[in-house]
């Protein structure tokens, strides 16, 4: 076990352990009252789901009621291994032999018990052959990696995709350049309002948050089978206990009962995720992260307590319907959020999602926008710096990219009861291929952006012989570094493998 959350085959041993101390204690405790039954005269058993197999003969009573030892055991002992193994049916009252099939009575009680044990693990949510949490929390842990990795904080590597980017949209590219750029690109002459350079930054800043809430979404779905199945644990610990019987395995009371839904903390981490992707410049906003699979303790507690047989029985029934309704009740939630997520994400300007496309304009400008060389004087040496931020960016973000792909190996873990998927959990995969798709699109949007600003600057330098001289002298650096097309585009990958990926 983790710590935190119990694997699968940890799960299912808990589980199999605790339906059979139910088993046990309800077989003990049934016995006693058909034990007691019994010897007040009567056939008719507590909460009996048929009748008993042996039709008691009057001539039999006085024998149970006065001289069977099975009966005794059964009122005072009632455990299957202190059972006698006979009786010979002698009536001290009437001091002659009568038939006594008790045994058979108790053994159907056992029966009984057993059907229980079963009718049980039916009756709770399935979750023993699945999920296993693991793949999720790995799946989270590697999708905070990321959202990390795309602030301020984080590195990929050697090299910073954050100070490319931050470089690229502030500081380092004065009007000059940006007029240039301008004109080149054949956007307002004025501004990149819409532009490429205005959108690397809002496009770093809603792909972290979206990382960020998809890892939430892992969490709260591991968190909701975590819950159940300690609530289901919780739940069966204690009818044994409230059996009151002494049982042949413990039973394990360690674990407190949980909240299973987390809908009021999923709808406040939605909620910021909303405001990043409508403020195009909400730079800086980070998400609050759900812990793995920690679920709250509830604070109230469940007393059991019942008068008859038949009580139990509905408090059993009533037991497994507030497992299933409260495992439902965090489901609609996690359902709630991802599907209004997925709409606000349909609404955003995709140029914020996947950066701007350069490819849309022509590198001669438009007409409003003459050609970009003959009216700009810029230092060539800032634009290859925008080209190199653009390789670097791209190779961050390919690297990125591959460590995204890793998580669709969870994807056969985001399910519910019988390891079946909700269409929440369908629409976290859905959610996770849109965020590969982004990133596989801005890694190409990248690439292509530094190639173009690479091949605009050795166009502009043509007729101008110390701006030529710079420019040499930065490709041969590149070339030495192994930077740009002299190594780097090598190392950069936009459709990663996934082999092994789970179906």
């Amino acid at each position: 076990m983790t710590g935190k959350y119990m694997s699968g085959s940890e799960y299912s041993a808990s589980l199999s352990a605790a339906l059979n101390s139910y088993w046990q204690a309800l077989e003990v405790r049934w016995t006693k009252e058909a034990g007691k039954t019994l010897y007040g005269g009567t056939a008719a058993v507590p909460a009996a789901p048929e009748p008993v197999r042996w039709q008691v003969p009057p001539d039999s009573w006085r024998h149970l009621t006065t001289a069977c030892k099975v009966v005794a055991w059964a009122m005072n002992d009632g455990t299957p291994e202190n059972r006698p193994n006979e009786c010979d049916g002698w009536s001290v009252p009437d001091a002659r032999y009568v038939e006594c099939k008790a045994l058979d009575v108790f053994r159907q009680v056992g029966d009984w018990a057993w059907a229980k044990r079963e009718q049980l693990s039916r009756a709770v949510p399935d979750l023993a052959a699945g999920p296993e949490l693991s793949f999720l929390e790995e799946a989270h842990g590697t999708l905070r990696s990321i959202g990390v990795a795309m602030r301020s904080e984080g590195s990929v590597g050697d090299h910073a995709l954050t100070g490319a980017v931050d470089r690229m949209a502030i500081g380092q590219n004065d009007n000059a350049n940006r007029a240039w750029l301008t004109g080149w690109t054949g956007l307002a002459a004025n501004s990149l309002k819409g532009g490429f350079l205005s959108t690397v930054k809002p496009t770093l800043v809603n792909q972290a948050a979206l990382c960020d809430w998809l890892a939430s979404c892992y969490s709260v779905r591991g968190t909701v089978i975590h819950a159940t199945r300690n609530n289901i644990l919780n739940v069966i610990g204690h009818l044994t206990r409230e059996l009151g019987e002494v049982i042949v395995t413990p039973v394990d009371l360690s674990k407190p009962k949980l909240v299973v839904s987390y809908a009021s903390q999923v709808w406040t981490i939605a909620q910021i995720t909303f405001e990043v992707l409508k403020n195009v410049g909400a730079v800086g906003t980070v998400l609050g992260l759900v812990d793995f699979a920690l679920g709250k303790s509830d604070s109230v507690t469940t007393e059991y307590k019942y008068a008859q047989m038949s009580d139990f029985f509905a408090l059993v029934d009533t037991s497994v319907r507030t497992l299933h309704s409260e495992m439902d009740s965090a489901e609609a939630e996690y359902a709630k959020a991802v599907n209004a997520i997925n709409a606000a994400i349909a609404s955003v300007d995709r140029t914020t999602l996947e950066l701007y496309d350069i490819t849309q304009h022509s590198p001669d400008g438009d007409d409003s926008d003459p050609n970009a060389s003959a009216r700009f004087a810029v230092d060539v040496n800032v634009v290859l710096q925008i080209a190199q931020d653009c390789y670097e960016a791209a190779e961050g973000y390919s690297q990125l990219l591959n460590k995204l792909a890793t998580t669709s190996y969870s994807d056969g873990q985001l399910a519910g009861r019988g390891l079946t998927p909700i269409a929440a959990d369908q629409g976290v995969i859905e959610l996770r291929e849109d965020i590969e798709s982004f990133f596989s699109t801005t890694t190409t949007r990248y690439l292509t952006a530094a190639d173009r600003i690479k091949a605009a600057a050795k166009l502009y330098v043509q007729n101008d012989e110390a701006q030529r001289e710079r420019y040499n002298k930065t490709i041969s650096e590149w070339r030495k570094l192994g930077l740009g097309e002299f190594g780097q585009r090598n190392r950069i990958d936009t459709d990663p493998d996934k082999e092994g990926v789970q179906n």
